[in-house]
């Protein structure tokens, strides 16, 4: 570590035209002229931003742009490949297989190399761009999502399920340290020594201190934030924006148009304060809109650009005024940007068409859409995964407000407890592996996949796929076989498997956590390998204002409880320490010790155990 942490330093210096003389154990700096705008770093815990004129910031995303200007490479994360386009003709060069489900792609500094952070797999691909050979490197995480390159090939690669930042010197190549953060890493910004990340579920941004290796400080930018997957910087005027999705999880009165709602927040990096006066609302700043995804920010015009991934759509918004400056249909579910370096085109890869939309921004016009994508997925699997993670189709969602996607994505959990539940309130479940754990819903009310019908038409405000005759009642006649379109969209939901599992506990002690399992009788109710009996039980936990003690729960499974956080239907234990502390019928901590009570949580935390 400490020698990463020099070669940074020496890095940093020598980019910015240092000259070092090494005389015994003395350093001593010759600054070039320009280095005399340069602040050095300043000690923990005041920062300095670099010069805006010396310091690139790099971001995380789907497409990568060679410092050439001519080499574009975008990442196809439903056809696990990447595909390089030559500039300016935009012509497909070829597409590369990699690693399953790549989630970001960069470029080293010589342009040379392509690396993808491969989320399914947990694995980077570095592929050679001349001869096409990819090597694969395992970054000893779950779920990598966003990934940076520096000019000395170290990469940074957020952990989405580790809740860690992978330090990765692609020369060697080996994984030199983890940095640990808050839950659920996604995007990434790079700029001197701050690396930005954002925390796809919370909202919250973390600034990391790269000489020091740690989380310097973590801001909210709202507690009713969620699905922020990217952040952009504007370093002339220090500023990062950052496409979010408020959910609305308090409202007692869920409607579709009043559940989630689409804004850019803007964060002021000299001191990490959210500027909340300038927050766009995207609903009315441009109109309703999907989950926007990924932005692309004119410094020099202040002008924002936001892929909004759920309505397929390109909102274009004056930063300063908040005027709204064009409205861009693109292809299905655009979740990159990125804008060639006089600005004057905007590239948006549509993730779920396979497609490169190519937008002339003098008159935001699309003048070629480009095929880049080979794709190897069923008609009717992209059909479903269009109608899952989009809100356009009028049978799915009404006026382009909300999808499954946004409570759901990837089959995750967004982690809330939705208060506005006819039910009461209701913690969302992942949706990993739903065919062996029926019936559905916390009240056990659905006995089938395809009862999710009625939550598309009660909560996303769409007609429902179910067009053939009226809708039957849960538990009632069949819905499955009713709509091709529905019967493809539950096959695609369960198809959604959560991730490896590494266990953070020794092996004695995870034994001891299964002892305990076994001498508390757990496995009465959570038993089998999906972790449950399939029944329903009284518990203890009915106790909220829309319900009364005595009410039956469907019994959870165990499986991915790291990921499924807080816990109980309606969410009252915040941790799995939290399930064995409150009262009710999974209380232990009045008859069992504290260290044993650690173990069976260390225990559970580590299921499934391949």
């Amino acid at each position: 570590m400490i020698n990463l942490k020099l070669t940074r330093r020496i890095s940093t210096l020598l980019t910015v035209g240092v000259l070092l003389i090494v005389c015994g154990s003395l350093w001593l700096a010759i600054p070039a002229a320009s280095i005399l705008a340069q602040p050095q770093p300043t000690p923990f815990p005041l920062y300095a931003l670099p010069d805006s004129r010396l310091a690139a910031p790099l971001s995380s995303g789907t497409l990568a742009l060679g410092k050439d200007n001519r080499t574009l490479v975008a990442a196809n994360t439903f056809n696990n490949s990447i595909s390089v386009i030559a500039l300016p003709s935009a012509r497909l060069v070829v597409e590369i297989p990699v690693g399953n489900d790549p989630r970001s792609v960069a470029l080293t500094a010589d342009g040379l190399r392509a690396v993808t952070a491969n989320r399914a797999d947990g694995t980077l691909s570095v592929v050679e761009l001349a001869t096409q050979a990819v090597t694969t490197i395992p970054v000893g995480g779950v779920y990598p999502y966003g990934l940076v390159v520096d000019d000395a090939d170290i990469a940074y690669v957020s952990l989405q399920g580790s809740n860690a930042i992978a330090v990765v010197d692609l020369k060697v190549p080996a994984v030199l340290e983890t940095i640990a953060v808050p839950d659920s890493p996604a995007g990434l910004a790079l700029l001197g020594d701050f690396l930005y990340v954002t925390h796809f579920w919370s909202g919250n941004v973390s600034m990391i201190y790269l000489p020091e290796s740690r989380v310097a400080q973590t801001i909210t930018t709202g507690l009713d934030t969620s699905i922020s997957s990217a952040i952009e910087l504007d370093v002339t005027r220090g500023l990062a924006y950052l496409p979010q999705t408020r959910s609305n999880a308090q409202n007692m009165a869920l409607t579709y148009d009043t559940t989630v709602f689409p804004v850019i927040n803007r964060i002021d990096l000299r001191n990490l304060d959210v500027q909340r006066e300038s927050r766009l609302a995207l609903d009315t700043a441009d109109q309703p809109v999907n989950m926007p995804f990924a932005v692309a920010l004119d410094r020099f015009r202040q002008w924002i650009y936001v892929a909004n991934a759920g309505s397929n759509d390109i909102s274009v918004v004056d930063v300063n005024t908040g005027v709204r400056r064009g409205h861009i249909a693109v292809g299905s579910s655009p979740r990159g940007l990125l804008l060639n370096r006089d600005n004057s085109i905007l590239y948006v890869n549509n993730a779920l068409e396979g497609s490169l939309s190519i937008i002339e921004t003098r008159n935001l016009t699309v003048v070629d859409k480009l095929f880049i994508s080979d794709f190897n997925l069923s008609v009717d699997t992209i059909v479903a995964a269009q109608l899952f993670y989009g809100a356009v189709d009028r049978r799915m969602a009404f006026g382009n407000w909300i999808s499954c996607a946004n409570c759901h994505f990837d089959g995750m959990s967004d982690g809330l407890v939705w208060q506005g539940i006819a039910d009461g309130p209701r913690n969302t479940p992942v949706l990993y592996n739903l065919l062996e754990t029926s019936p559905y819903n916390w009240s056990a009310t659905w006995d089938e996949l395809a009862d999710a019908d009625i939550k598309i038409r009660q909560l996303q405000g769409g007609m429902g796929l179910i067009t053939s005759q009226p809708l039957s009642a849960p538990l009632g006649s069949p819905h499955a076989g009713l709509s091709l379109d529905l019967d493809s969209l539950t096959a695609y939901i369960a198809t959604f498997t959560g991730p490896t599992v590494i266990p953070a506990a020794s092996p004695a002690i995870l034994s001891r956590g299964a002892e305990v399992f076994n001498e508390q009788e757990c496995g009465t109710c959570h038993s089998g390998t999906a972790g449950t009996d399939f029944l329903t039980h009284d518990v203890g936990t009915g106790l909220s204002t829309a319900e009364k003690a005595g009410t039956a729960f469907d019994t959870p499974s165990l499986r991915w409880l790291a990921g499924s956080a807080p816990y109980f239907h309606d969410g009252s234990a915040a941790s799995l320490h939290d399930v064995f502390m409150l009262s009710g019928a999974h209380q232990l901590i009045r008859t069992v010790p504290l260290e044993d009570i650690d173990a069976l949580v260390a225990y559970l935390l580590s299921l499934p155990q391949n």
